[in-house]
């Protein structure tokens, strides 16, 4: 039997430890005494990737270096994204992003990379921070893997989410550009058919000419312009109110 304070070996018959003095053959010195039972009968001793004998408690073998993962252990990961999901603002959640460091282990690392790719190109309120802490993530794999075929298959879903967020960005700066670009070309028209219609106009003589009525619509189409451009920034000022106002609520 062990005492389950400090773990030396007791005597048989013993009622106290005679390491710490703490009473022996309570029911909670009788399940700690299996649980170490357990343990020392060697049940989860062996090294799941080598078959080297593991002493009680190990997270790591001390011959190949493979990372034990037990109920015991704390998942900084899993830590890290609930409190996340309890955080209710984009600048907190910004800012607990930026400033979570990077895990050491191989499979913290691993798993910390899969959250990170997912969010990318689904939160793009926190993607630059996402981003940011996506390349440092996987700097750090490349660093703790080595050239191994784990990261091989990192490297790959890496390569495929910056194309996927690159993609996505273009998308976005297109879609938020065209009315500007609309506008502005409308412009340019309509400038020019303003010069060209009065100025041939002028040039024939006649009140009634045809032309007047092309500088007319480049009139028009000048105005036109910048309306558009204008509503344009307005969708944009308002948009700009619905993502702050979804901040508030975050």
């Amino acid at each position: 039997m062990f005492c389950s304070y400090c773990g030396k070996q007791l005597e048989d018959g013993s009622k106290f430890c005679n390491s710490c003095g703490s009473q022996v053959g309570s029911s909670e010195q009788t399940t700690s005494d299996s649980k170490r039972k357990i343990i020392f009968d060697g049940k989860i001793h062996k090294c799941p990737n080598c078959g080297s004998r593991l002493d009680s408690f190990e997270h790591k073998c001390k011959d190949c270096g493979y990372e034990l993962r037990g109920s015991n252990v704390t998942n900084v990961v899993k830590e890290f994204a609930d409190k996340l999901d309890k955080t209710d603002t984009v600048a907190k959640k910004n800012e607990l992003i930026s400033n979570f460091y990077i895990p050491n282990t191989k499979e913290d690392i691993y798993e910390f990379f899969i959250l990170a790719t997912s969010n990318l190109t689904t939160d793009f309120k926190c993607e630059e921070a996402w981003k940011s802490k996506l390349e440092q993530t996987y700097h750090k794999a490349k660093l703790s893997f080595g050239k191994t075929s784990e990261f091989e298959y990192i490297d790959k879903i890496y390569t495929k989410t910056m194309k996927d967020y690159k993609s996505k960005s273009l998308n976005r700066s297109l879609k938020k550009g065209w009315k500007y670009f609309l506008g502005a070309l409308i412009v340019v028209i309509g400038i020019a058919l303003i010069i060209f219609g009065f100025f041939k106009g002028s040039e024939s003589g006649d009140e009634d000419s045809p032309f007047y009525v092309v500088g007319i619509i480049g009139l028009m189409l000048s105005i036109t312009g910048p309306v558009l451009f204008i509503k344009s920034s307005q969708n944009k000022n308002s948009s700009n109110s619905e993502n702050e106002e979804d901040e508030e609520e975050y």
